[in-house]
């Protein structure tokens, strides 16, 4: 058996040997699927498949609340109480915060991001720190000064040169002195990059804001199930749970509700669905590869019919004789294999600059031991799928015709085999290219939507003052300092600060009445976004003004207190009035905060990314609302990056402890906003062309052997009269007639994938990012022009060899065999 092994494999590769153009299409056109399946599948595998670096991370979960429109809004700190102690499914319910801190007295000002969290928050994901220890019970109490951190292993090695001495360490955050008692091994990290960790409850003050039940500070839970419990029940559990502080608690918590799921899902919910759509196209694009290679090979088959014939006339069993053009097969399939592997390096460099950014996991992303071992599996599937019917065919060869050069199989059985092979590709093809015209038609819909405001000319970046010798006078000195400096660089229209950032998200929302309407029941009560902003943002942003005025110097904390509204809430709250003069109070109706005059109605703003609803949205003067985070936003007359530097010179030249972070054209974070659809689109896109190209290639050579097939019938049909025009219409009659019989199993095809995908491509809600967009699953637009375009393309493809077939001699053809 070995010995037999050895001479099939002898021969396989000295038939080959003979074949280089064949074995050069053949390797080129499996690297290119076998290439792009194994890059996609590193990124599913490192993001999707790879338990978390937890121990015990299956049980691991995140809980959230959802407010009575269906937004995910973290945890108010009153209820996270409750859960804490009637909860049943959970061994603990912890919770942590994301804060920035700024880091100053070591080289120059840094600014680093933090996490609270809750003094089980460690014991919960089961890590401990490589150096030190977590937190104390006494360490969990509130101080209003500096407390005790940990810090992480990439802190710890670039701004500290991995001092051994670092324990007991003090810094100084914000102008507060901490001290370190810990820091966590390499690469801990939990749902996004983190530099420190401090205690919780070292920020909640007593009888202070965190204690309002109606008050979301940006708390959010994780908790581990108890072992036997499942998601699903946890999340039914917190579900009830929800519902019964809605009955003790309908001043606050009514129509709000909770949900339990894994940590998992909720770190990979943002790419799941791309990355699912664009591992089923590559699927698709290799099962074209293979559709293909079948056909060549066949056709390959036809010049060897004799070969085999003559063996089986020797005695050779057809058993054999498969096991041998298998040989060949496999033996393909491995050179495709490793050109793939090289392929798929090429490939995931190209695709992790495509990424988003804030992918998580996007560092595991590489060729690990599990992606060649899949790889490695889809190349032995390949070699059998494109050589078992190849293989078949051949070995259908009758001893008794070996001499004859009629084989008894080319007629209509093999005929039949090509054609339904050809059908097959251009179906898998119009199914790849539907999705590239569904993501297309997506990328048009959002390049259409109109944010409210002019992105370009606009450099955005943001900072934290943090330094208790800034009290609220300080404050608006250094906010009027700033605009000022920055205002005299050359090449700058215009400056301005705010809280939040268009396309962002709000960085503060809350509920609000309006003075000339009744009071609603508290579950009824509107919420909107709140957003202070200095008197020029308006126009730096250029948000078109529809009545009244901007903010102007003259509202100042002394003035009285005023408002600017987006049109939205002019269109609910005043749809047949004029808003300017009403007034609204910011906060529960028995509240003290002042009630604020509308002086003016602004174009609405795209605020939480540029596919979400525009919400209600109240702009306040930044000077009657003190706050200490906050973006500056500059529009220039030139190319915004190169007033970077003079820009952060002009703010450190006010003060040089506060680092300039998050530094972006505001048009890049629009690009930044929709990345996973832009992604979608070019790797479908891209996916697409090469099917379409592969199918080209296909029908192209099935035509071409058809017209060799069919010479002789054509060399009779011309001596008998028929015209030059009646042989392409012969031709391409038969190609027409196959092309249709592809598009339409590829729209039947289509049209049940996307009924089945279209939910989960275009849900929103709790925990979902759509990937469509202003488009259905079945949009009517792209399944007429896809299958059009690709039908087009391939009867085009069949015109060359239709053309060939006129140009055959009759007197040659006759003698044709």
């Amino acid at each position: 058996m070995l010995s037999e092994t050895y001479q099939d494999l002898k021969y396989s590769v000295r038939m080959l040997r003979k074949n280089p153009g064949f074995v050069c299409v053949v390797v080129i056109t499996l690297a290119l699927g076998i290439g792009a399946n194994t890059a996609i599948f590193s990124f599913v595998n490192a993001v999707i498949l790879n338990p978390l670096p937890f121990p015990d991370a299956d049980r691991l979960v995140v809980i959230n609340e959802i407010s009575k429109e269906g937004a995910e809004i973290g945890v108010s700190l009153p209820n996270f109480q409750d859960w804490q102690v009637r909860a049943k499914s959970f061994e603990e319910i912890g919770g942590y915060r994301f804060d920035t801190f700024n880091l100053s007295g070591i080289g120059s000002p840094q600014r680093l991001v933090g996490q609270e969290v809750t003094l089980n928050y460690f014991r919960i994901l089961g890590v401990q720190p490589q150096l030190g220890r977590t937190f104390t019970e006494e360490e969990g109490k509130f101080t209003p000064v500096g407390t005790a951190v940990l810090i992480s292993d990439s802190l710890w090695r670039t701004t500290f040169g991995s001092d051994p001495n670092i324990l007991g360490r003090t810094l100084n955050l914000g102008g507060y002195d901490y001290w370190v008692i810990g820091v966590m091994p390499p690469r801990f990290e939990f749902v996004r990059k983190t530099d420190l960790w401090a205690p919780l409850g070292g920020w909640l003050a007593p009888n202070s804001a965190w204690f309002h039940r109606e008050n979301y500070l940006g708390l959010e839970a994780i908790a581990k199930l108890k072992s036997g419990m499942s998601v699903s029940q946890g999340d039914v559990e917190m579900r009830q749970l929800a519902a019964q502080l809605a009955k003790e608690h309908s001043d606050t918590n009514s129509g709000a509700s909770a949900y339990a799921r894994s940590l998992q899902s909720m770190i990979v919910h943002e790419v799941r669905s791309t990355l699912l759509v664009l591992m089923g196209a590559v699927g698709f694009v290799l099962l074209i590869a293979c559709v293909n290679i079948a056909n060549l090979s066949i056709a390959r088959a036809l010049v060897r019919e004799q070969e085999m014939g003559i063996r089986m006339a020797l005695g050779a069993g057809r058993r054999r004789l498969i096991r041998q053009m298998l040989n060949e097969s496999l033996l393909l399939s491995l050179l495709g294999g490793l050109a793939g592997i090289l392929c798929a390096r090429w490939l995931l460099s190209a695709l992790i600059k495509l990424a988003p950014p804030n992918l998580a996991r996007l560092d595991d992303v590489q060729l690990s031991g599990r992606v060649l071992l899949f790889t490695a599996g889809i190349t032995l599937l390949t070699g059998l799928m494109f050589g078992l019917l190849p293989a078949w065919s051949a070995t259908r060869t009758n001893p008794a015709m070996v001499f004859n050069q009629r084989s008894s199989t080319s007629g209509p059985l093999r005929r039949r085999l090509f054609d339904g092979l050809l059908v097959a590709e251009i179906a898998l093809a119009l199914m790849v290219v539907t999705g590239a015209g569904l993501m297309t038609r997506t990328m048009y819909k959002i390049a259409h939507v109109d944010p409210g405001f002019q992105s370009d000319h606009v450099l955005t970046m943001r900072l934290d003052v943090q330094d208790p010798k800034y009290n609220a006078t300080k404050l608006e000195s250094f906010r009027r300092d700033v605009l000022t400096n920055v205002k005299t660089i050359p090449g700058v229209e215009s400056a301005a600060l705010t809280l939040s950032l268009p396309i962002e998200g709000s960085q503060w929302g809350s509920i609000f009445i309006v003075g000339d309407q009744p009071v609603p029941g508290r579950a009824q009560i509107p919420h909107a976004d709140f957003n202070p902003i200095s008197p020029e943002y308006i126009k730096t942003m250029r948000i078109p003004l529809l009545k009244g005025r901007v903010f102007t110097e003259a509202d100042t904390e002394k003035s009285p207190q005023v408002v600017l509204i987006n049109e939205t809430m002019a269109r609910r709250f005043w749809p047949n009035e004029n808003p300017i003069g009403k007034r609204v109070k910011q906060g529960w109706p028995e509240q003290t905060t002042p009630w604020r005059e509308v002086v003016g109605v602004v174009g609405d703003v795209k605020m939480q990314g540029v596919i979400e609803p525009t919400p209600l949205h109240i702009y306040l003067p930044i000077s009657q609302n003190s706050i200490t985070t906050m973006y500056l936003v500059v529009r220039t007359q030139v190319e915004p990056q190169s007033l970077n530097a003079p820009i952060q010179a002009a703010v450190h030249a006010v003060d040089s402890q506060f680092p300039l972070y998050e530094v972006r054209t505001m048009e890049d974070r629009m690009q930044r906003a929709v990345v996973s659809q832009r992604a979608a689109m070019i790797l479908l896109s891209a996916f697409a062309l090469v099917a379409m190209l592969l199918a080209i290639v296909g029908i192209y050579g099935v035509i071409s052997w058809g017209v060799v097939q069919r010479t002789r019938e054509m060399g009779v049909r011309m001596a008998l009269g028929a015209l030059r025009r009646d042989v392409m219409w012969l031709v391409l009659r038969r190609c027409t007639l196959l092309v249709l019989a592809g598009v339409s199993l590829g729209l039947l095809g289509a049209f049940a994938l996307t009924r089945v995908l279209g939910a989960s491509l275009s849900e929103v809600g709790p925990g979902k990012t759509p990937l469509l967009f202003g488009v259905k699953a079945l949009d009517p637009i792209t399944f007429i022009v896809a299958p059009i375009l690709l039908a087009v393309v391939a009867i085009l493809a069949c015109c060359l060899p239709a053309r060939r077939a006129t140009k055959i001699d009759p007197l040659v053809a006759l003698r044709y065999e």
